[in-house]
């Protein structure tokens, strides 16, 4: 029998979360964080031990580089406690001395972590487009790839060392002198795979605090996951294996046989799947976390009631767009090169030419944004697809204002806020063609082909899924979007907290019946082939 661990889809993860679960109760308070690292590096070595070196790298680096700069902060201050018969002017020009040395050590550290990244996830991005330019001169050479794996969660671990990096650099807090404490926040099990980003500042206490039992707390936690599994493997992973078919077929020229009707019903499922696939790993992670009394931040709020396109990328994956905006966006925008910038565009564009840095701040987001998912021209493209929407709101916003103000159109009026939101969902469906295909050839091909209105066959459908399968999906699918219409109208009171509130036979009985569910169309009895988590491979 082969052992495969693939994570929290794997029957053995349920053994290794049980025995985790009971020795990090049953050890003294004081100690339990130590389970926490051990645990973690076994979940992580499960899976991936080639990928172990690059986590290790990664943990060594950026703790000496935060150690470096926060004592060189205290001997700043030590140095000038020590000295005060200093002038202003010495003391000025002797922290700048030593703010140009922390800052020359926090660029080697985000340089260290940023070149493993780019090595081992875009050095061939770079090599193909390298070789597509030397075959327009000499067809017969090319410079061969790599063959190396990329390291299992490379892209977050990495962001959410420069944003510690970065932190103790802007003296948010001092640097974690515990060499194990650091090492438990970077490579925390449960958020390792896939995020969320997680940030020190906000998740130290929750790791490294004593903890009692709470027995509410738990079952929470167990019920959170139990909703992720419902999502991830009853309707993610079934409605992937006609979406892993259209879109592959896109490719080759099985892709004709499809409809248009069934080009249309693959992009409606991708959505479906999609959400349910990343939302239901951090389920899983939140719900685990809870079963530790460890808060993890939310990553969504319920995105596809957004009725705009900004509004929407505050609900997707709020960790990677807050960690953009903090440490990308808003650096750029008050740096000398924008404001110079901005007083330039004043001058040339008046009022409007004020927007140019906040123009230039979102399309290099944007641009690493689609760069972040995949090293691939259509991710970029992507990126810059949905950057190029927000900054048209930005720039015409001026004009939308006075376009309500003048009509005097209410704009909480149901039918505009109906209209906006499938505006936002046609809007995402084009960005989710793109995130799917593989060039853009092929993404222009599925749009045409969604609006073949004489194409009406299921049989590609029939054959990928079945009829069953599909009614299995849409009816897991239901829950989510009760719990999602009952959290948004109501989104200071957690699901849950309603929930618990139900009598204990109903409260009970809607457990178990989920269970059920779970463990027989998900688990055993679909007969459908389950898929990793779409978002391991960034």
């Amino acid at each position: 029998m082969n052992f495969e661990f693939t994570g929290f889809v794997s029957l053995y993860f349920a053994f290794f979360l049980v025995g985790s679960i009971f020795i990090y109760w049953v050890i003294p308070k004081k100690f339990r964080w130590y389970t926490l690292i051990v645990f973690s590096l076994v979940f992580y070595c499960l899976i991936s031990w080639k990928s172990v070196f690059f986590l290790a790298y990664s943990v060594l680096l950026n703790y000496f580089i935060a150690r470096f700069i926060s004592n060189n902060n205290a001997k700043v201050d030590v140095y000038l406690n020590d000295h005060p018969d200093l002038d202003k002017e010495a003391k000025k020009a002797y922290k700048a001395k030593q703010k140009k040395i922390r800052k020359t050590i926090l660029v080697l550290g985000i340089i260290g972590n940023v070149a493993v990244l780019f090595v081992m996830k875009y050095l061939n991005f770079m090599i193909g487009n390298v070789n597509s330019l030397i075959a327009l001169f000499n067809p017969e050479y090319s410079i061969p790839l790599n063959r190396w794996i990329l390291p299992l969660g490379i892209s977050f671990f990495t962001f959410q060392a420069i944003s510690y990096i970065v932190d103790v650099y802007w003296n948010k807090y001092p640097a974690e002198k515990n060499f194990l404490k650091f090492a438990t926040f970077m490579t925390y099990f449960p958020k390792i795979m896939q995020g969320p980003i997680i940030r020190y500042g906000e998740i130290s206490s929750e790791l490294f605090g004593e903890k009692t039992f709470d027995y509410v707390r738990f079952t929470n936690g167990a019920k959170r996951m139990a909703y992720g599994y419902l999502k991830k493997m009853v309707v993610a992973d079934t409605l992937a294996v006609f979406v892993t078919y259209a879109f592959t077929s896109s490719n080759i020229p099985g892709f004709e046989n499809m409809s248009g009707l069934e080009t249309f019903i693959a992009v409606g499922f991708y959505f479906i799947q999609d959400y349910c696939d990343f939302s239901g790993y951090m389920d899983i992670a939140i719900g685990v976390s809870e079963m530790l009394e460890i808060k993890l931040p939310e990553n969504f709020a319920r995105p596809y009631f957004a009725v705009a396109i900004d509004e929407y990328w505050r609900r997707w994956h709020i960790t990677l767009g807050t960690w953009f905006k903090d440490y990308v966006y808003y650096p750029l925008s008050i740096s000398k090169f924008s404001m110079k910038l901005g007083k330039k565009g004043k001058k040339v564009f008046g009022s409007w030419g004020m927007k140019i840095p906040a123009i230039t701040g979102l399309i290099l987001v944007w641009f690493l944004t689609g760069l972040w998912h995949g090293a691939s021209w259509t991710y970029v493209i992507w990126g810059l697809y949905y950057g190029a929407i927000i900054i048209f709101s930005i720039c015409m916003e001026p004009v939308f204002n006075a376009f309500y103000t003048k009509t005097k159109i209410n704009r909480q009026n149901k039918a505009l806020v109906i209209f906006r939101h499938i505006r936002t969902i046609f809007l995402l469906m084009i960005g989710r063609i793109i995130f799917m295909s593989a060039t853009m050839s092929d993404a222009w091909n599925i749009f045409l082909k969604m609006f073949r209105f004489d194409q009406y066959s299921l049989s590609n459908l029939n054959n990928q899924l079945g009829y069953i399968s599909i009614i299995t999906a849409l009816v897991g699918f239901i829950p989510v979007i009760v719990v999602d219409i009952i959290q948004e109208r109501n989104p200071s009171t957690p699901f849950l907290d309603k929930f618990n509130k139900m009598h204990i036979t109903l409260r009970w009985s809607l457990c178990i019946l989920m269970v059920l569910f779970i463990a027989w169309f998900g688990y055993y009895g679909s007969g459908l082939p389950h898929f990793e988590f779409g978002y391991v491979q960034f």
